[in-house]
């Protein structure tokens, strides 16, 4: 490549700038753009955390029902220890009644 191809190369910088008014123009647009981009993805995050907190109200009853539910059986498997256990004393006074317990 000879010198004028990369003279032109670099001059494709400068020609959408000839001037202050282009510059700032450009300069405008640029910066207008980014911020419309920085704006949709802060729009994007707030649309998607409120998605997020609707989304686990809705969730939410079956989340209680299945703690709930959880809590149930832990307690009715705890109801049927304790049955268990006091029916032991019965057993063995009945076992001494009949002469076998210690």
């Amino acid at each position: 490549m000879d010198s004028w191809q990369q003279w032109k190369i670099v001059c494709l910088t400068t020609m959408f700038c000839r001037g202050r008014r282009k510059c700032v123009h450009i300069w405008t647009l640029i910066t207008g753009f980014l911020l419309f981009e920085v704006g949709g993805y802060l729009a994007y995050r707030v649309i998607r955390k409120t998605w997020a907190a609707v989304q686990s109200i809705q969730k939410l009853p079956a989340m209680l029902d299945g703690v709930c539910g959880a809590i149930n059986t832990q307690t009715e498997m705890l109801r049927e220890q304790k049955r268990k256990l006091d029916t032991i004393p019965e057993q063995n006074r009945s076992l001494v009644a009949v002469g076998l317990g210690g």
